[in-house]
């Protein structure tokens, strides 16, 4: 009989729920409301600094991903321009991209700067003019002139008759790269030993991490790449895209892989344990009405859903099975008994092994991490429905015959029975578990590097590195952000810094860095070279123009024009790389590469000056969280301790607890021989660990009636729970693998330790009618 036909009213109230939520989710799919976030670092806090800081950050981060690098290797130069052609074609014809510019239309620019020569003068000549040595300074004209290939025209002699400028251009030119690299119709082009290749910068349209995006542009690469296959050049891609494409591409693969093997496993596990699989279709209505509330209520309270979120969800089988096979366990041994009749005893056990589950997640909302919130969010809506559609659907369903599976796992009850009747041998395996696995401990050691986060791919690593070495990109995440209250101070501030940093690169403390100022003097110092030029006597002039046959007029008149020429501005380098580097009139920002040395280079930052090592900033901070996450671990085990004492008493206390602590430092301990370094993924298993664990304890304390039910039904939930959140282990993103083998480890040490030491309690007895019905 039921205990009332609240169970009805419950089931219609529950199934229209559900109606509605998959109501709302196709409306919302069919507008296009649905968004799916792959960007790997959006599981990450936010720093904590100031606002404009924040603001630069983001725009050096747009900087940096929004494009995708192409460098193509070429047998000759035909087929090098061929292919250039082809790939200008193809950018032009598809809406993937913004339109393919040069990097440097190089003529262009060089008639840029001469309009604006007057105050360019090379650093050699700087130093000239400071000694006064005009002898040495109308030297260097003069081997100028002679020099083969070099053509001086009437025009330059009377606007530049010093020939200032060329010395200045070839200088800017030979600070550029120690490599031979031409520009060739604006494009940076290599002709060596190696062979001929070409550089390309192709800007996206949309954001790296959209998922349709991400196919389109892949697809359009392999196009590409069969075209100019047929012309034997070899392509070379990296950037963000591609990473982010290759991480969603893993991701998807994972929660396919981890999906199928989870549900193959559990389907073997069901067959075993009831010798039928209507177990797996109750569980897949119960896992995909926990997984669509859970997406549901998940994507309403963030606005989106992480695919890493979806990775974890996908592992929810290996949980919410738990309840079900121990009603299903135990409903075999009453056959003759309702199914509600048989859940009414077992209810508040089922809700407990629920809440300490439960509770876990709970704690992971405390984070600052907003993935781990959404998982948490995710899991604890999701866990919580499949446990309702387990709760209204299974008791309606006819009993299954469990008892060969029971036969078959009788050992595992007689070894529990065997080692419960021995307790100074239980003492004496839980004293060498805590001093071998705190003695062990010791070598355990962490691994807070934020790149481990995502999965990278050694053919897309090694193709990043050669672009970047072929071309010099030798590009960081580090940077100086420079901010003044105009533009002079803004000039002064950045040629002090990179005075600094030239001094450091001599002395191998970086591998170098780039800066708007290295190509443009500041205005204070083209004004102060016009001055030195000023100084010239009018009579080392009139010896410099009667030994270069120059008309003398012409050369004293440029002279005395030197103060009413324009000088070179940012305005006028806005076609130029480099122009990024200038966000706003008051910041500028300059990129160092290759630092050896952190503290050096830190101690050169000011109040107007500020260093940003975006990844190694991150790192400090996974790292923060990763000790906040152990004391949240902490506070959890006593949040833990004490519900359980009220509810089942502090005698229970030590009984409950025991097992999982075990399991917990046994975990860690393993990790340690392993040497696998944790990282706050595997804190964050702990937590998972901790309501598992607590249920096997849950069930043994309440089986005082049925052990050897308790036993076999506790083994096939640790199985599913392994096939769900184990095989996160073979995961290839180091921080999941980690997650994965940690909850691994912990939920075989949880199982075992639950079994042997602890004791049924009589207080918690489930008393059943016709209990040797079968």
């Amino acid at each position: 009989m039921h205990f009332s036909n609240w169970p009805n009213k419950f089931t219609a109230l529950w199934v229209g729920i559900l109606l509605c939520v998959a109501s709302s989710l196709v409306y919302s799919w069919l507008k296009h409301d649905i968004h799916i976030q792959t960007n790997i670092f959006a599981l990450l806090p936010k720093e904590h600094q100031d606002v404009q800081l924040e603001k630069t950050q983001e725009y050096v981060n747009q900087q940096l991903n929004n494009k995708v690098f192409l460098v193509i290797d070429a047998s000759n130069d035909q087929a090098l321009q061929q292919a250039t052609d082809i790939l200008k074609q193809q950018v032009a014809n598809s809406q993937l991209w913004q339109p393919l510019k040069p990097q440097l239309d190089t003529e262009k620019f060089a008639q840029t700067l001469y309009q604006y020569h007057a105050g360019l003068v090379s650093a050699e000549d700087i130093e000239l003019l400071k000694k006064q040595d005009y002898t040495a300074l109308t030297e260097q004209a003069l081997l100028q002139i002679m020099s083969p290939g070099m053509p001086i025209s009437a025009d330059l002699l009377k606007k530049d008759p010093l020939l200032l400028f060329p010395r200045f251009a070839m200088g800017l030119s030979n600070q550029k790269t120690d490599q031979t690299i031409d520009m060739e119709q604006g494009f940076a082009t290599i002709h060596d030993e190696q062979g001929n290749s070409r550089f390309f910068s192709l800007e996206l349209t949309q954001s790296p991490y959209n998922i349709d995006y991400q196919e389109k542009t892949s697809a359009w690469m392999q196009q590409v790449d069969a075209e100019l296959n047929k012309l034997n050049v070899k392509t070379h891609w990296t950037g963000t895209l591609l990473f982010s494409s290759f991480g969603t591409q893993s991701a998807e693969k994972e929660i396919s892989t981890i999906g199928l093997g989870s549900s193959l496993g559990v389907l073997l596990l069901v067959w075993f344990g009831f010798r039928s699989l209507r177990p797996m279709l109750t569980e897949f209505i119960a896992v995909s009405s926990g997984i669509l509330v859970a997406f549901a209520i998940t994507h309403w309270v963030f606005g989106e859903i992480h695919l890493m979120t979806l990775v974890f969800g996908a592992s929810l089988v290996g949980v919410c099975v738990d309840f079900s096979f121990y009603f299903m366990a135990l409903q075999s041994q009453h056959r003759t008994l309702d199914g509600f009749t048989i859940l009414k005893p077992v209810l508040p056990s089922l809700f407990m092994g629920l809440m300490t589950t439960l509770v876990a997640y709970v704690f992971l909302t405390f984070t600052p991490f907003p993935g781990f919130r959404q998982i948490a969010v995710f899991s604890i809506v999701g866990l919580s429905a499949a446990w309702i559609t387990s709760i209204l659907l299974l008791p309606r369903l006819k009993a299954l015959n469990a008892q060969p599976a029971i036969n078959t796992l009788g050992f595992i009850g007689q070894a529990r029975a065997n080692f419960l009747q021995r307790p100074i041998l239980r003492y004496v395996v839980i004293a060498v578990i805590i001093l071998g696995s705190i003695t062990s401990l010791s070598f355990l050691t962490a691994n807070d590097d934020i790149r481990n986060l995502q999965s990278m791919d050694q053919k897309l690593k090694q193709e990043d590195r050669y672009v970047r070495e072929r071309f010099g990109q030798q590009q960081s995440s580090d940077y100086f952000v420079i901010r003044a209250g105009n533009t002079a101070q803004l000039e002064q501030q950045e040629q002090t810094l990179l005075t600094k940093l030239s001094q450091l690169k001599q002395q191998g403390q970086l591998q170098g860095f780039q800066a708007i100022g290295q190509s443009v003097p500041s205005m204070a110092m083209q004004q102060t070279n016009i001055q030195l030029l000023q100084h010239i006597p009018v009579s080392a002039l009139k010896a410099y123009a009667e030994a270069m046959q120059l008309n003398e007029g012409d050369v004293i008149a440029w002279q005395k024009q030197l103060a009413n020429q324009p000088l070179l501005t940012i305005n006028a380098f806005q076609d130029h790389p480099l122009a990024f580097l200038q966000p706003n009139e008051n910041e500028r920002l300059v990129l160092v590469q290759g630092i050896s040395h952190s503290q050096n280079i830190q101690q050169l930052e000011t109040s107007q000056i500020k260093l940003l090592q975006p990844v190694s900033s991150l790192s400090k901070l996974f790292q923060e969280h990763r000790i906040q996450a152990q004391y949240l671990l902490l506070y959890a085990l006593i949040a833990l301790v004490i519900g359980l004492g009220i509810i089942y008493g502090i005698g229970s206390i030590i009984a409950l607890i025991l097992p999982v602590s075990l399991a917990l430092l046994s975990t860690f301990a393993v990790q340690a021989w392993l040497g696998v370094e944790i990282n706050l993924f595997s804190i964050m298993g702990t937590f998972l660990i901790i309501g598992i664990g607590v249920d096997y304890a849950i069930f043994y304390r309440h089986g005082h009636d049925h052990p050897q039910v308790v036993g076999m039904a506790l083994f096939l939930c640790m199985m599913s729970t392994l096939l769900g959140f184990g095989l996160l282990s073979f995961s290839h993103t180091y921080a999941i693998h980690c997650f994965g083998l940690t909850v691994l480890l912990g939920v075989i040490f949880s199982f075992v330790y639950a079994t042997i030491f602890t004791k049924a309690g009589d207080q918690h007895r489930i008393i059943l009618q016709n209990q040797q019905d079968s």
